[in-house]
């Protein structure tokens, strides 16, 4: 089985685009390994380390990318996650200041008073052992999952802390083991970029920063040639999941609207008419939100028709 290590990986990439180099070459259905970095680029392994921006200046190194045979524009890449597995025994997290700043600035303003004077800033170190993990007191699950994933866009780079319509930092606890993830083919090859495995995140990553880890990542990848998609999509054992991420002049709102417009076009293709389709998410669908920017809307797959 291939591997992408970081020995051959050589340096991580801190964007997704179609002007970084492959790593790996792999052919549809063909399964993989690929080792990535933490979120700090592994600078911070115990108490008292420091991040050094002169080395990475960047967060979210992301490995590859992935070149996959015969993947072309207009194709949908498919991206099954086979396992996530931790390379070390614990994980990093802290309060991400410049989190609280991003949005509206009025919006802001609000949770300024509770967080200005006493937010911590040190990273802290927590033990993951025996499928659990050990924050002070607290003994918490360990439930691994891909923050960063996605194909090059065409002629733009998207940096590897922002999500996009190519995948990107979506930040979504559904991108687990047993999932498969399809997304847009743009460029020849796809040009897969993944990283920022989490140790556990819940809905939203409220404070800017999960339990974050260097991971093992297994994937199988495959080809649906022919047949575009604008956003990304997310299957399970359960629900079918169209993705949408905020971006200039777009709010949360309008994101889940377009989340549940790509479920319904999925939907379509099972054979449900669109507006029943509509009107059924308003009776079963279900909303994840990632890392506040996106969000995926699913649907049971049992009241599907058998296709």
């Amino acid at each position: 089985m291939k591997r992408l290590t970081f020995e051959n990986q050589k340096e991580f990439c801190y964007a997704i685009s179609p002007f970084n180099k492959p790593r790996i070459i792999v052919d549809p259905d063909e399964t993989f390994i690929v080792d990535t970095e933490d979120a700090m680029s592994g600078q911070i392994r115990k108490e008292g380390d420091k991040r050094d921006y002169r080395k990475a200046p960047f967060t979210n190194p992301l490995a590859g990318p992935i070149y996959v045979k015969g993947a072309e524009k207009g194709d949908v890449l498919v991206v099954e996650v086979k396992d996530i597995k931790q390379k070390i025994e614990q994980g990093v997290t802290l309060i991400s200041k410049w989190w609280w700043y991003l949005g509206h600035k009025p919006s802001a303003s609000i949770v300024s008073e509770f967080v200005e004077s006493k937010m911590p800033s040190d990273y802290r170190i927590l033990p993951v052992r025996n499928g659990k993990i050990q924050f002070g007191t607290f003994y918490l699950p360990y439930k691994p999952m891909i923050g960063t994933i996605g194909t090059a866009p065409e002629i733009e780079s998207i940096s590897s802390y922002l999500p996009s319509m190519y995948g990107g930092n979506m930040d979504l606890p559904c991108i687990t083991k047993g999932c498969k993830l399809y997304l847009p083919v743009k460029v020849e090859g796809a040009l897969l970029h993944v990283g920022d495995v989490h140790a556990l995140q819940g809905e939203g990553e409220i404070s800017g920063t999960a339990i974050e880890m260097p991971a093992e990542v297994t994937l199988k990848v495959g080809v649906i040639k022919n047949k575009e998609i604008l956003w990304p999509r997310i299957e399970d054992s359960e629900y079918l999941m169209g993705v949408a991420c905020t971006g200039t002049g777009r709010t949360l709102e309008d994101t889940i609207r377009i989340a549940f417009v790509n479920l319904v076009e999925w939907m379509e293709e099972y054979g449900v008419e669109k507006w029943d389709a509509w009107m059924m998410c308003c009776f079963l669908g279900k909303i994840i939100l990632g890392n506040i920017w996106s969000v995926a809307a699913g649907f049971p797959k049992m009241y599907l028709p058998k296709l």
